[in-house]
């Protein structure tokens, strides 16, 4: 047993040494709910810290092998597998977004979501595609990143619908309260 663990030492240690270049990228990317520093050593090791290598988001996400497949004959959308890509960045992804479970931010409340509507390997794989996205932009801006709540999305839509409302009003139509909304 001691042997073993001088060895995962020893390694824990090469990396830490090898990851010292980068340590501000390791805090940006510590900072995403799940993301440890772990996870941070893995992103960095397989999609870099220059994020001019991907057009977009998507694009890292799909090199990610976490997007949805686009499978279409003859009109009718066939079943959507994910891409093929890279499999620890994959499998780390999910493992981070599986870590955010119990917690109340957005992450989570994401995989929550979809994983009522289309299940839980939909939910996870869509979730770590909001992941990668949100570490390709920390690794783009170098900004820290910023939680904007578990009610980010509902908040997001009545922000929409009051400013379609105001817009009505100022067109000169009236705005009377449905049922569901006095309920």
């Amino acid at each position: 047993m001691g042997y073993l663990e001088q060895t995962i030492e020893e390694l824990e240690k090469q990396i830490d040494q090898l990851l010292s270049p980068y340590r501000k990228e390791v805090e940006l990317l510590d900072g995403i709910p799940g993301v440890n520093k772990a996870a941070a050593a893995t992103f960095i090791a397989e999609m870099g810290v220059n994020m001019s290598v991907f057009k977009s988001a998507k694009h890292l996400a799909s090199w990610a092998g976490v997007s949805p497949g686009n499978y279409e004959s003859a009109g009718k959308k066939k079943t959507s597998k994910t891409t093929q890509g890279n499999k620890a960045l994959k499998t780390m992804a999910v493992e981070c977004v599986l870590a955010t479970s119990r917690q109340n931010n957005r992450i989570a409340s994401h995989r929550k979501r979809i994983t009522k509507r289309q299940g839980k390997m939909k939910g996870r794989i869509a979730s770590a595609h909001l992941l990668l996205t949100i570490a390709y932009n920390i690794l783009k801006t170098g900004e820290p990143y910023h939680e904007l709540g578990s009610n980010y999305l509902e908040e997001k839509q009545m922000n929409k619908e009051l400013k379609m409302i105001e817009y009505l009003k100022k067109k000169g139509y009236t705005i009377a309260p449905s049922e569901q909304q006095t309920a």
